[in-house]
């Protein structure tokens, strides 16, 4: 990247949760590929996303190894990756409270999720 060239932005939202695992892997797995490349990258977790983020929920999974989510959640955050959360969906949908989402993740009101968008060159939505 050139000096003075502006970085191109990556958002990525999280839709799903522990009951569909199978489709939490991609969104950290290319939040990790696109923060490595040098892009700002960011990830909004909501409806059930939210449910990714319970700090007793993860303990348990690190505790049993081998989970996916796990693995690119840590790898997206060594990378950089800012990683934001619905509070409407954290409450409403999700059914949990602000202090039960792990250390590192903004805890934001949903109109954050259009200014992202309205910033973002590239989105993807899993």
């Amino acid at each position: 990247m050139s000096e003075g060239e502006k970085k191109q932005k990556v958002l990525v939202v999280v839709t799903h949760g522990p009951e569909d695992l199978d489709r939490t892997y991609a969104p950290l797995f290319m939040a990790s590929i696109s923060a490595s490349m040098e892009y700002e990258t960011s990830v909004f977790f909501m409806i059930k996303g939210p449910k990714l983020l319970d700090k007793k929920w993860q303990e348990e999974e690190r505790k049993k190894g081998g989970n996916p989510f796990i693995h690119f959640f840590d790898m997206a955050k060594e990378n950089g990756v800012k990683m934001y959360v619905c509070v409407q969906s954290l409450k409403d949908m999700c059914h949990m409270n602000e202090s039960d989402v792990v250390d590192g993740v903004e805890i934001v009101g949903g109109s954050t999720l259009i200014d992202l968008l309205f910033d973002a060159d590239r989105a993807l939505f899993f």
